[in-house]
């Protein structure tokens, strides 16, 4: 069995941010997204695992390269033109045929893989959400066997959606189908879905059955991540303790981090190499070697090797009067 990780797209959602870093490796509660995805592989019995790498990959292949040692392969996707395109990608790589499971490269899940792996059946991670229309919709029989699939749609029939987790029996069916697309020039928003090659499969006789994502965090965009790192930290239970600062928890603060003379959090994480001098931030994510001065900071994100200094100010205000900073 191979796994497949895309991890390629330009997280337009999360700029400035993703100018310069891979979204897979924003850290969120102290870890890149890419370690929590990982985490979840690690304990499967796989031949390797092949990254579907584009904006910034060379960031992305260096990071994994020198913190894991499982076997792997890069393959850049030079042309964006959907998660299908995408997945395509890998299909020189499998020299015969097997098992493949794919994970989505932005988000941060939470699901017992090893037992969907060998099913019977293609299986499709699902998890209910309050607004389905920026996800793949899923519809399904009362044995939870797919019966249709739609992309993003306007007027969702259904509060259950693709959960970015997937298991095919047959990866060069998959690959076939996806294939089928191509030829037929299928898009949905002018992109070749992943969604669209699962219908085809079907269509052709394959079935498809889902099962429960119990945790799933979103990634895509900064109050998402904001949030996520919010869940993440309190399921941490972390112990933080800085002498001459004040600890609000959950707080994650790298061992590295040099603070003084502040009011960190709750559901603050602060990266290697940080300096905080001054400061009062709550509902954040710092980058790693990143400085800040004299800052009060909420629902904020600082990327790596910034630098934030603000001068203290001099004030004269008279009676009655109001003074306000909008967010």
């Amino acid at each position: 069995m191979k796994i497949i990780i895309p991890v390629a797209g330009v997280g337009s959602r999360l700029r400035p941010h993703t100018h310069v870093t891979p979204k897979s490796l924003i850290r969120v509660a102290g870890k890149p997204i890419i370690d929590y995805i990982l985490s979840q592989c690690l304990s499967l019995n796989f031949s390797e695992i092949v990254f579907i790498i584009g904006h910034l990959g060379d960031q992305i292949k260096s990071f994994i390269k020198t913190h894991y040692s499982f076997p792997m392969r890069f393959v850049r996707q030079t042309e964006f033109k959907g998660l299908g395109h995408a997945i395509y990608q890998a299909r020189h790589l499998f020299e015969q045929d097997e098992d493949v499971v794919i994970l989505l490269g932005d988000i941060i899940f939470n699901a017992h893989l090893s037992s969907i792996i060998g099913a019977q059946d293609n299986m499709l991670g699902v998890m209910t959400v309050s607004d389905p229309r920026r996800f793949g919709v899923v519809m399904m029989d009362e044995s939870g066997y797919v019966t249709n699939l739609i992309e993003k749609p306007e007027n969702p029939p259904s509060n259950v959606v693709i959960g970015g987790v997937y298991y095919f029996r047959s990866a060069y069916a998959l690959f076939e189908a996806i294939n089928y697309l191509f030829e037929h020039n299928i898009t949905t928003k002018n992109e070749y879905q992943l969604t669209d090659a699962i219908k085809r499969l079907m269509y052709t006789g394959e079935k498809v059955k889902t099962f429960p994502i119990s945790d799933w965090y979103d990634c895509g965009e900064k109050e998402a991540l904001l949030e996520t790192n919010e869940h993440l930290l309190r399921s941490a239970n972390l112990q933080v303790r800085v002498p001459g600062s004040i600890i609000i928890p959950p707080v994650y603060i790298h061992e590295s981090v040099e603070v003084k003379n502040s009011i960190l959090g709750p559901n603050v994480s602060i990266s290697e190499g940080c300096v905080i001098r001054n400061a009062i931030i709550s509902h954040s994510i710092i980058g790693s070697d990143a400085t800040v001065e004299n800052a009060i900071l909420t629902r904020s994100l600082i990327g790596d090797n910034a630098y934030l200094c603000e001068a203290p100010r001099e004030m004269n205000i008279g009676p009655d009067s109001e003074i306000a900073s909008s967010r």
